[in-house]
Formats: structure tokens, sequence, C-alpha cells
């Protein structure tokens, strides 16, 4: 994780954003912070190529339309440079593991993710806002 190049890549990710449609009308559905933080956890927990190859198909199960939208996101993030003519982030991963590179790919995969996160707080939250559910009992 790189801070610098994360902050770099904020205003970037929030026009990623827009671009894939995760961002309507200035607002995000809750259920992106779900798969994004869901994205991280599959790479820390398994491997690079397999978060990505899972995240790139869509899901009917998700409350968010099409989960593979991250994954479109985070290949905009993904410097021009580096993407070496791939044409998805799975051809990316790909590419970079078999030149020995992975672990590159990763760290750019992984701040590209962070900023997304961040971006994603830019915007106001719509269906499952937490601001909008009743305190529990519990909490006086």
């Amino acid at each position: 994780m790189n801070k610098i190049k994360i902050d770099g890549l904020i205003s970037p990710a929030c026009d990623a954003l827009e671009k894939v449609k995760i961002v309507n009308d200035d607002k995000i559905d809750n259920a992106w912070n779900g798969q994004i933080a869901s994205f991280g956890a599959s790479i820390a927990t398994g491997s690079l190529l397999a978060a990505v190859a899972f995240f790139s198909t869509e899901s009917e199960k998700t409350k968010v339309d099409d989960r593979s939208k991250l994954i479109k996101a985070i290949f905009e993030l993904i410097e021009t440079t580096e993407k070496d003519g791939c044409k998805s982030l799975f051809d990316y991963v790909v590419r970079k593991k078999k030149d020995g590179k992975e672990r590159s790919a990763k760290e750019n995969i992984i701040n590209a993710a962070i900023a997304l996160k961040l971006a994603m707080k830019v915007y106001d939250l719509g269906k499952g806002d937490k601001n909008n559910v009743e305190p529990s009992k519990n909490e006086s």
C-alpha cells in the first residue's frame, strides 16, 4: 500500500465510479462498500488471480447489479503504461504473473481498491444507508 499513490488515485476513482455506473445521480448503494471490502478480503485470504476471476463474473445473488463493475473501475485506475495492452484486469494479472511481477500488480490493484473505497465516501449512500436505520434499543 502506497499512501501517496492512493491519494493521487482518489479523484480518478470518483471518475471511474461514475464511468462504470456504480454512482447514479451522485448516490451510491451502500452494498458497494461491502463488495469492495469482500474483494480486499479475497485478495488477503486467497490469491490475487482467484479474487479477480471471482469478481469479474456477474452475480445475480448480490444486492448490487453487477460486481464486475468494481473490477472495471479498478482496471480504469491502473496506469496505461502498466496495462501493456491488456483488455481486462484478469488479463493484466495473468500477464504480470507470467512475467514474475505479480507482487507489483497486487500492489497496484490494492492501491486502486483502497482509492475506490475512499472515493465511495464522497457520494451519498442510497439503499442501506446506516443513517436511515433506527437505533437499536441498546443504543441510548
